[in-house]
């Protein structure tokens, strides 16, 4: 793992460790600056991070590598749900050899953004969600539960207000239902690290409303961080506005609900629900009312069958980097160094810090104009 300004706290990595083979003991965590072709001896290299990181670690690869004959393949993937896509989050893995995708769908969104640009574009696979275990359809939803679960998105909504209301549609839906247990599964409790920090957290939040009076100070509203998958229980319900719970609810057969109170779409992050059937408002939450998930949407969106496709591409690009087939595009290299210096300074400094730094650079390159207008 690289060591970056934002870094997982110790239950965040065991939640992520979860499932796997893999020892969290053993995870090694290095400084980006010991990244190079000289210490990377893998013929591989999957860089899961935030855009500005995957940048960097490309980019420190790329430099170190002859632009002919280059053994170490570059992949990424944008974490969760990916649609549609973006050019911010395209840009930063496209110096990249190939980029994966999780479903056809968002498979054809970066097809298309693939030629909006010239040069060098990594290969588009596509695989599964990791968390996502159903081979085909996910299991019929059973409506019968005793759990509500409610999965935050760091990002949005954005104001305090509409967060507020989340909370209110909750207590109040616990309250209408007694034998109901309401469940919050925090990504991160209120000043712990994680990839985006929220200005509005439920569990502050919560605290507030319970001061105010307008929740009740015996709620049974109770909040966790662990992982997703040990608040998905049999006999939960999971209700987001955005978050790839949804997509981990539905492969275990849960009833599954995405709000559309605040809208559906690309500031929501969560347009790739249209006509999923799932969707929902905080009336419905209040009466516990959940739609079906549609067969349509699920084939095209995480609920395909897998091939050996994806695995026999990887399989090629090993070998290609194995034998020294890979080539950097010498046009890609000279974008990779002309990226700007706050891309860099993410990766290595906390974000206040970053936007002093930024508004101190952009107040001296003002009064220098400022100064030439007058010289002149």
């Amino acid at each position: 793992m690289a060591r970056t300004p934002v870094m997982p706290t110790a239950q965040q990595i065991a939640a992520a460790f979860e499932g796997t083979d893999l020892d969290p003991a053993a995870l090694e965590v290095i400084q980006l600056s010991q990244l190079n072709a000289d210490t990377v001896a893998q013929n591989l290299v999957f860089a899961s991070a935030t855009g500005p990181v995957v940048a960097e670690i490309y980019s420190r690869i790329l430099r170190t590598e002859p632009i002919d004959g280059r053994c170490t393949a570059l992949i990424s993937a944008l974490p969760g749900v990916a649609y549609p896509a973006t050019r911010k989050g395209w840009n930063y893995r496209r110096a990249g050899d190939a980029f994966i995708c999780h479903s056809h769908a968002e498979a054809r969104d970066f097809s298309y953004m693939t030629e909006l640009s010239e040069g060098h574009q990594p290969t588009i696979m596509v695989s599964k969600l990791p968390f996502l275990h159903s081979i085909g359809f996910p299991p019929v939803q059973e409506h019968q539960f005793s759990r509500l679960v409610f999965a935050p998105q760091a990002k949005v909504p954005e104001t305090e207000q509409q967060r507020e209301s989340i909370l209110l549609a909750l207590e109040k839906a616990s309250q209408m239902n007694p034998g109901l247990e309401v469940l919050i599964k925090l990504r991160a409790k209120a000043g712990e690290p994680q990839t985006h920090m929220e200005a509005y957290p439920y569990d502050s939040l919560f605290d507030n409303l319970k001061a105010q009076k307008l929740i009740s100070s015996e709620s049974r509203i109770r909040f966790d961080a662990g992982s997703m998958s040990e608040a998905l229980v049999p006999g939960s319900a999971l209700v987001t506005v955005s978050s790839t719970a949804a997509l981990e609810s539905i492969d275990r057969g849960l009833p599954t609900m995405v709000l559309s109170d605040f809208g559906v779409s690309t500031q929501m992050i969560n347009t790739v629900f249209t006509a999923s059937g799932i969707i929902g408002n905080l009336n419905d939450v209040v009466s516990l009312n959940f739609g079906e998930p549609s067969k349509a949407w699920l084939r095209e969106n995480y609920f395909h069958r897998m091939d050996r496709s994806f695995i026999q591409s990887l399989e090629v690009l090993a070998q290609r980097a194995n034998e020294g087939k890979l080539r950097t595009d010498p046009e890609m290299l000279a974008f990779i160094r002309r990226q700007p210096l706050r891309h860099r300074l993410r990766t290595s400094l906390p974000s206040p810090v970053v936007k002093v730094l930024l508004k101190v650079r952009r107040s001296y390159q003002r009064s220098r104009g400022s100064n030439t207008r007058t010289m002149s």
